[in-house]
């Protein structure tokens, strides 16, 4: 063996955030001493710079959009409502249960936060979520459809198959009710003539997911301009794509439905998808 014949593995770095089970903070000083804790502020700063790329790329306008973090069993940290995403510091983030009580904060958490708990109550792989209105994604979100899948590898592998979740006016119940019960199966929901909400195992895993859909929804829309059909991968490559994402420890149950029902679409903005040559 030559003395370059090595190589090294580093780990990847840990960017969830793991607290005790059971041991969450319960009076008003214990949650005050851990809502200011140096492990908190790490958190509160990654919100702040989320926040940042999200109105830098255009995903937010105004006070839109969202961010929330789960830190405890029935605690999650959150943005405030009406504030501007891309000029938000660490000392704007509130504190909330999992019933959506403020426990902590200078400001008032924001509006939205039981449709994120709709999602964390049923999931609790999803230790952060993200919403936003990109405006790619949400040219489909406002004509009421999803992308198809099997164009490309990343969409899949990354968040999967897009499900829309039914209207309801947001920060409701009723809002919380339609996204939560979609989200066991989907990380990225299309909440109709509303906007985009995404989960991950950390809040940079869920903004990713953000930017890949709104990319992909670009895509697709720029190659619709070109009135050349869209080419879909066959059954064997899209399961290839459904193994891969559940090996990166993502969830997704397409691999159980039979090769009729494995793709959601098969037409695209009013015409067939086009089977790949080697189909």
């Amino acid at each position: 063996m030559s003395e370059s014949d090595w190589s090294i593995s580093p780990p990847l770095p840990k960017l969830e955030f793991h607290w005790e089970e059971g041991k969450d903070p319960q009076t008003p000083q214990e949650v005050n001493q851990f809502f200011y804790s140096d492990a908190l502020q790490v958190i509160k700063q990654r919100i702040v710079a989320i926040g940042q790329r999200m109105w830098q790329k255009d995903y937010v306008d105004g006070n839109g959009g969202n961010i929330s973090v789960r830190v405890g069993d029935n605690l999650v940290l959150c943005t405030p409502t009406l504030i501007s995403k891309g000029f938000m510091t660490p000392d704007d983030m509130c504190l909330v249960d999992m019933q959506g009580r403020q426990k902590a904060g200078k400001r008032p958490s924001t509006s939205e936060i039981k449709t994120h708990l709709g999602i964390m109550s049923r999931v609790p792989a999803a230790k952060s979520c993200v919403h936003a209105h990109p405006v790619h994604a949400n040219a489909f979100v406002v004509t009421g459809t999803v992308p198809p899948t099997g164009i490309m590898p990343e969409p899949d592998i990354f968040f999967g198959e897009v499900v829309q979740a039914k209207y309801a006016t947001p920060g409701t119940p009723e809002n919380a009710e339609n996204v939560g019960s979609v989200s066991p199966d989907h990380q990225c929901i299309f909440m109709e003539n509303h906007g985009v909400i995404v989960w991950g195992n950390h809040v940079e895993d869920a903004y990713w997911k953000l930017e890949n859909v709104d990319s992909y929804c670009r895509i697709l829309l720029l190659a619709t301009q070109l009135n050349i059909p869209i080419q879909q991968v066959n059954a064997a490559s899209m399961n290839d794509f459904i193994a891969l994402r559940k090996k990166l420890g993502m969830p997704d149950n397409r691999d159980q439905r039979s090769a009729e029902t494995l793709f959601n679409l098969r037409e695209f903005a009013g015409r067939a998808l086009k089977a790949h040559p080697e189909a």
